[in-house]
């Protein structure tokens, strides 16, 4: 499975009775240069959560060089984060550590997102998660 940059959301192939739609990858567009404050606020895993932001057009974070791909793993961000993002589609979706790799769209996992005044709160499921969106939560604020 390749990380490749989507221009529309895709949501998951599972479905649930009591579950709204499970989004696999969220998709931005954005008009202008952009700040991201990330924070992660909850995780629930034996797994290493982390989030995976694809820039059409780059996106960077403290200052270093832009990339195509950046990962924020929970393990290494203590408290937020603030990422440069250039004009164009911006994809996020989780991901988590497995045996020597990243896992991400797979099996159970999928995020669910709710808007909080202008902060948009995302509860994840990796793979493995129970169904109870719980894997890990984290926050995005357009700035």
């Amino acid at each position: 499975m390749n990380m490749l940059l989507v221009k529309e959301k895709v949501f998951s192939a599972l479905k649930n009775i009591n579950s709204n739609d499970i989004i696999h990858t969220e998709v931005y567009q954005i008009n202008q240069k952009k700040e991201l404050k990330v924070k992660f606020l909850n995780s629930n895993s034996s797994r290493n959560q982390g989030v995976c932001f694809i820039s059409e057009n780059g996106i960077s974070k403290n200052n270093a060089p832009k990339q195509r791909t950046v990962i924020i793993w929970q393990n290494e961000l203590q408290s937020e984060l603030i990422l440069k993002c250039t004009s164009g589609f911006l994809n996020v979706f989780n991901v988590w550590e497995e045996e020597r790799m990243v896992g991400f769209h797979d099996f159970k996992s999928g995020m669910r997102i709710k808007k909080e005044k202008d902060v948009l709160i995302y509860n994840c499921n990796d793979a493995y998660g129970n169904g109870d969106f719980n894997s890990l939560v984290f926050s995005i604020e357009i700035l």
